[in-house]
C-alpha cells in the first residue's frame, strides 16, 4: 500500500475543501511553493506559550450531501489493546453498517451454509506496539442502527452486547507480511495480508433470517434493518489496522444446494457506501504523559501530543508590535522530541506527518499552510513540512519537526492578532503516533519560531 498521505488526498481534497470554504486561501503569499524555509536561519521568537490542547472529539462520520457520498470517515481503522510504557493503555475498535448487493435471490437461507467467514484487509503502514503478542479479535452485532445523515464524532461508542458473540478469533499473531491463500469451491485464491476468521454460522443466520424477505430487495433496506457490527479486540499489546472500505473487506456467507456440491456465496460489504466510526479508550493513569496533561509538568520544559483521542499540543504566540513594519520571508515552529528514558522507538515510532489548526476563533480550522499542502500535488512535507527530521548533535540522533506557517503568520500579522495554534498528527484517528516535545523554557533545543525577515 501506498504512503498515508497519497492514498488520502483524493478523500481529503473533498473534506478540505469543506474545511476552508469559510476561509478561502488567497493568492498571499503564494510564492512560498518552494523548500527554501525549512534551512532558512532567522531570529527566535521566545514569547511562546505552550500546553497541552483542550480535550476535544472529531468527526469521524459525515454525510457529504453535496455529492450524495459519505464523507469524514477514515479509511485506515486501528484495531487493538496497547499497554504504552510513557502513555498508559489504549484500546481501539470500530462499528461498520453492512451493505448487500440488492437481489431476489435468497438461496443463501434455505440452502446448507457452509462457514460465515469475516475478512478484514490490513493497512500494514499503520501497526503500532507490540505486534508480536497474541491478540483476541471479537465480532459483535449491533444494538442499535446507524443513521447515514447524522454525523458522528471520536467520543460516540456504539452499543453491542458483550454477552452475544458472533465470533471470535483467540490467541492469533498479525501476520502482514504473507499472503493468504483459500480455496472457494475449487478456485485456489490468492489474497493480500488480512484478518479473516469464521463467524458462528448459526448466530449468524438467524438474524438474517429473522428479517422479511424483502429487506434484501434494496440495500437500503437492509442496512436499515441489520444494525451492523462492532469488531473489538479484547485482548494483545499493539495497534493492528484494517481497511474495511476495501473490496477485501466483507463478510461472506458460504453455501450449497441439497441437491448440489457447487459451492455459492452472498458477501456483506463494509463498502464506502457504508456508515462507520472508530471508538476508542486512553487511560492514562499515572504516566508520564498524565503528568504533563495534568500539570505536575509544565508545558514549557516538557509538551506530549498522542493519536486518536488523545490530547494535542496548544501554542499561544502574542502579537508583539516589533514586528511592525518588517516584511515576514518565512514563520517556521521548530519543535524538538525529548527522548524520555524507556521509550522504544523501534515498536512506538514518531508520528510520521503533524498538521496545525488555529483556534483564536473558537473553531478548530486548518492553518492556509497545511490546507494548501494537502489540495496540490506539490508534496505536503515540501510546502508544509511537518514530518520528523534527525540531526547529530554531540554524537547522538536528535529528532524535531519543522513546520511552514508562513502564510497564516503573514495574514495574523496583517491583522495584528494574536497566535493560538493547535499542533496534532495528521489522519489523527488513524494514527496512534505520539511523543514528547521540549518545551519553550527547555535548556536545550527548546520549542521556538523563527522569523526570517525583511525591513
Amino acid at each position: 500500500m501506498t504512503g498515508k498521505l497519497s492514498r488520502g488526498f483524493m478523500l481529503l481534497s473533498g473534506v478540505w475543501i469543506l474545511l476552508t470554504s469559510c476561509n478561502e486561501i488567497d493568492p498571499f503569499g503564494s510564492d512560498l511553493l518552494n523548500s527554501a524555509w525549512i534551512d532558512a536561519k532567522g531570529i527566535d521568537t521566545f514569547h511562546i506559550q505552550a500546553g497541552p490542547a483542550d480535550p476535544d472529539s472529531i468527526i469521524s462520520y459525515r454525510v457529504m450531501s453535496t455529492l450524495g457520498l459519505s464523507g469524514f470517515q477514515d479509511i485506515s481503522f486501528p484495531l487493538g489493546v496497547m499497554n504504552d510504557p510513557l502513555f498508559g493503555k489504549v484500546e481501539a475498535g470500530f462499528g461498520s453498517q453492512l451493505r448487500i448487493i440488492a437481489s431476489k435471490n435468497l438461496d443463501f437461507l434455505t440452502s446448507t451454509v457452509d462457514s460465515v467467514v469475516i475478512s478484514l484487509r490490513y493497512d500494514t503502514s499503520t501497526f503500532y506496539g507490540y505486534n508480536t503478542t497474541p491478540a483476541t479479535v471479537r465480532v459483535y452485532p449491533l444494538s442499535q442502527p446507524y443513521s447515514t445523515s447524522s454525523t458522528y464524532y471520536s467520543n460516540y461508542l456504539p452499543g453491542y452486547d458483550k454477552s452475544n458473540v458472533l465470533g471470535e478469533l483467540k490467541d492469533f499473531i498479525p501476520n502482514k507480511k504473507d499472503s493468504l491463500s483459500i480455496l472457494e469451491d475449487t478456485f485456489k485464491l490468492q489474497l493480500y495480508p488480512q484478518l479473516r476468521f469464521r463467524l458462528d454460522s448459526g448466530a449468524f443466520m438467524k438474524i438474517l433470517r429473522s428479517f422479511a424477505d424483502t429487506i434484501y430487495f434494496t440495500t437500503d433496506s437492509f442496512s436499515k434493518s441489520f444494525n451492523g457490527i462492532a469488531v473489538v479486540c479484547e485482548s494483545g499489546d499493539g495497534i493492528m489496522s484494517v481497511l474495511p472500505q476495501h473490496a477485501d473487506s466483507k463478510i461472506t456467507v458460504y453455501y450449497h444446494y441439497s441437491t448440489d456440491t457447487v459451492q455459492s456465496k452472498r458477501e456483506f460489504y463494509m463498502s464506502s457506501f457504508a456508515a462507520k466510526t472508530p471508538f476508542y479508550k486512553i487511560d492514562n493513569q499515572a504516566t508520564v504523559a498524565a503528568n504533563c496533561l495534568n500539570g505536575s509538568i509544565l508545558g514549557d520544559s516538557l509538551l506530549c501530543m498522542q493519536g486518536f483521542t488523545g490530547r494535542d499540543i496548544r501554542l499561544k504566540i502574542p502579537y508583539d508590535s516589533a514586528w511592525k513594519g518588517k516584511f515576514i520571508n518565512y514563520a517556521v515552529l521548530h519543535l524538538t522530541v525529548d527522548d524520555q528514558p524507556g521509550d522504544d522507538r523501534t515498536n512506538f515510532p514518531l508520528p510520521k506527518l503533524l498538521e496545525v489548526f488555529d483556534i483564536s476563533s473558537g473553531t478548530k480550522v486548518a492553518i492556509d499552510d497545511v490546507a494548501l499542502g494537502l489540495n496540490t500535488t506539490t508534496t505536503y512535507t515540501r510546502i508544509f513540512g511537518g514530518n520528523p527530521i534527525s540531526t547529530v548533535q554531540d554524537g547522538k540522533t536528535v529528532y524535531s519537526y519543522k513546520m511552514n506557517i508562513t502564510r497564516h503568520f503573514q495574514k495574523s500579522l496583517k491583522a495584528k492578532k494574536d497566535l493560538d495554534l493547535v499542533i496534532s498528527p495528521l489522519f489523527k484517528l488513524e494514527s496512534a503516533g505520539r511523543l514528547f516535545f521540549k518545551g519553550p523554557g527547555a535548556t536545550q533545543n527548546p520549542a521556538k519560531l523563527i522569523l526570517t525577515y525583511s525591513e
